[in-house]
Parts: structure tokens; C-alpha cells; sequence
């Protein structure tokens, strides 16, 4: 599997993918269903494991369902772990020219219409700086309308997008690699994901803009950082949805 032709400026999709067959089996068959898919690049980086091959055949039948030709395998040929590992491939994605690159992961199911959200964000915030992320998750109880959008000063690392620009200008130059940022002492809401949310978000003024209605729901009960007491439920979540007129509320 290797990229297609495509112009510097297709949107594409990083799934990030190590050791947990069981939850990617589920999870690519949710992304099979997704409207649009075949207008972005998909990118799957796979860390080293014993499950290995088993994640790579999960991808090749995925690409054979699909006929999603513009699908990339990359085999970390060492692991880089959950701080490096989306950061090398966010980064070599924009830096070989895609203008906007949704992040996704091996446990996070999404409903069928995620990337028409994505991309109408893409295109609707683009000339605004202090939007600096676009989501596709939302905590919220059931209520709001689907088509809603709701501008945050949260950020949410499950299934999130980002502009070549704002990681170029600050989403990259301010992740954390090593653990190195955190609140209050070493080791306390530390990584990448506390650091954009709790430190870079606020000293910088930045939103985000999520659905009022989530897109993805979280079945990585068990990972890296992961535990069934972290999993927040995602009750709005459904895994098929018309498309929708997008308006901010």
C-alpha cells in the first residue's frame, strides 16, 4: 500500500496503531462506513509489537473492503511511544505539504459522517488563527442538534484536527515529547495533550470547535494511559448520521 497521486494540499488522516488488534478490528470497520474517506490520504503508523502482522492484516483488508488506495502503512521500525509517535507523523505529514491532518487512534470509533464535519471546519475556520484545533468528540448529555457546533477553550486529544499552520506556527513547536511540561509538580497532567490543553490553550488565547453531538466514542479501556475509569462516555455518540448543515451556536 502506497500513496496515490494526490495535490499538497489534501486533507489527510494520521491513525496511530500499536499492540491492540481487538480494538483496530472495530475501529476500521467504523472508518469503513465514513462518508468522503476517499478525498483524504490515510496514513496508519504502527509501533513494533507481537501483534504486529496481526495490525497490518487488519489494514490490508480494511484497504480491500474499501478500495482505499490512498492508504499508507508506516512501521515505526523502533517504538516511539505515545508522545513521539503522532508527533513524527503529524509532522511529517504537513511538512510534506497537507494542509489540514485529522489525528485519529486504534481505540476511538467514529460515525460515518466525521470527516464532512472536519472538512467543514477545515474550510469554514481556516483564515482564523485563534481557532487552533478542530474535534470530533463531545462529553455532552443528548439535546443539541446535530448540526451544532460549539467554539471551546478546551482541547480534547480524542480524534482532532489541526491546520499546516498552526502546527507549524505553535501545535508543534510546543508538544511534548518527553514529559518534560506540568502543572504543579513533575509527573501531574504532563504529555502533549495536557500540555496544549491546561498551558499552550491559555497563555495563547486559542479555541477549538467541536460537535455539541460527538462523533467518536472511546473503547480503549486498556492502553498506554488508559484505564475503564478514564473512558468518559460519549452518551450522544451513534455511529450513523445524515449529512448536516453545519452552523456554530
Amino acid at each position: 500500500m502506497t500513496p496515490g497521486a494526490r495535490e499538497a494540499d489534501r486533507p489527510a488522516v494520521l491513525l496511530t496503531a500499536y499492540d491492540r488488534p481487538h480494538y483496530l478490528a472495530p475501529v476500521l470497520d467504523a472508518w469503513a462506513e465514513v462518508r468522503g474517506l476517499d478525498g483524504w490520504h490515510l496514513r496508519v503508523a504502527v509501533e513494533p509489537s507481537p501483534a504486529r502482522d496481526a495490525v497490518v492484516d487488519l489494514v490490508r483488508s480494511f484497504v480491500g473492503r474499501t478500495g482505499h488506495e490512498d492508504t499508507e502503512v508506516v512501521l515505526n521500525p523502533s517504538r516511539l511511544g505515545v508522545l513521539e509517535n503522532p508527533y513524527a507523523h503529524l509532522d511529517a505529514l504537513f511538512r510534506a505539504g497537507h494542509g489540514f491532518v485529522v489525528r485519529a487512534e486504534d481505540d476511538l470509533l467514529v460515525s460515518d459522517d466525521v470527516l464532512e464535519l472536519f472538512a467543514h471546519v477545515a474550510a469554514a475556520y481556516a483564515a482564523d488563527p485563534a481557532v487552533a484545533t478542530a474535534h470530533a468528540f463531545s462529553p455532552g448529555p443528548p439535546g443539541p442538534g446535530a448540526d451544532e457546533l460549539v467554539r471551546t477553550t478546551e482541547f480534547c486529544p480524542w480524534v482532532w484536527g489541526t491546520w499546516r499552520d498552526r502546527w507549524l506556527d505553535l501545535v508543534g513547536p510546543t508538544w511534548d515529547r518527553d514529559y518534560s511540561t506540568y502543572n504543579v509538580e513533575p509527573g501531574f497532567e504532563t504529555g502533549w495533550d495536557w500540555n496544549l490543553n491546561t498551558r499552550v490553550f491559555p497563555a495563547h488565547g486559542l479555541h477549538a470547535v467541536a460537535p455539541a453531538v460527538s462523533r467518536v466514542r472511546n473503547i480503549g479501556e486498556v492502553g498506554e494511559h488508559g484505564t475503564p475509569d478514564d473512558l468518559v462516555p460519549a452518551p450522544t455518540f451513534t455511529a450513523h448520521r445524515p449529512p448536516q448543515r453545519y452552523r456554530e451556536r
